[in-house]
């Protein structure tokens, strides 16, 4: 199983990311400063990064997300480990030593997911579904009656549908795995408004009737 290490100074985002990526079969390991990425990382095999960019807090000490670069592009073997970087939104960015997809805070969960698969080699599309082809690197679907561009929630929502095709998922988990949230306040309506739209350009695509409404527990996805 790929293992993935997660850098990142905020305690609630290292354990929701580690939560996720174990649920889709990741090994994880975490730490919580530049600093302890650089005396972890030598002693493991990691197959992935997941590198939170931030700043050193005003009173503290340590490395700087440019050193942790630098030590990174040296310490680098060959194309491993791949890195996807998480960047708060608005923020600059900033020059990177080891090229990698770059996610704007705060993301759902299942684009950092297939940032990973896309660097680790896993195929993005998801074929053969009632005809249906998911393109996450474009957000388009593709059925019997053409190509349809999706936003990135609709795009984002559709994949972790199909991922977890059979199951009925409750409008709070997708809140809380595709959207991030932490609030549940409004979960109903808010994804039923998504559906609704996912359902429409379904259709459009020539793929209807593929998202279940299972009444008073959520949505299941049925090929």
């Amino acid at each position: 199983m790929p293992l993935v290490y997660v850098v990142s100074r905020e305690p609630r985002l290292r354990s929701t990311v580690a939560e996720y990526l174990r649920g889709r079969g990741y090994d994880t390991r975490t730490g919580a400063n530049y600093d302890e990425a650089m005396e972890t990382l030598p002693g493991l095999d990691a197959d992935a990064l997941v590198v939170d960019i931030q700043g050193v807090p005003r009173g503290e000490t340590g490395a700087s997300f440019a050193v942790f670069g630098h030590w990174l592009a040296a310490h680098r073997d060959g194309t491993r480990p791949a890195v996807v970087y998480l960047l708060r939104k608005g923020a600059r960015r900033p020059s990177l030593r080891v090229e990698g997809p770059i996610i704007k805070k705060p993301f759902p969960l299942e684009a950092l997911g297939e940032a990973l698969r896309e660097q680790l080699g896993a195929s993005s599309a998801r074929p053969d579904r009632r005809g249906i082809d998911l393109d996450l690197t474009t957000n388009t679907v593709r059925g019997p009656q053409g190509a349809v561009h999706l936003t990135n929630l609709e795009a984002n929502l559709l994949a972790y549908l199909m991922q977890h095709e059979g199951q009925v998922l409750h409008p709070r988990d997708l809140l809380v795995d595709v959207w991030q949230f932490r609030d549940a306040t409004g979960a109903s309506t808010l994804v039923r408004a998504h559906v609704s739209n996912l359902r429409r350009k379904l259709r459009a695509a020539g793929t209807p009737d593929c998202i279940q409404t299972i009444r008073g527990k959520g949505y299941r996805f049925s090929a």
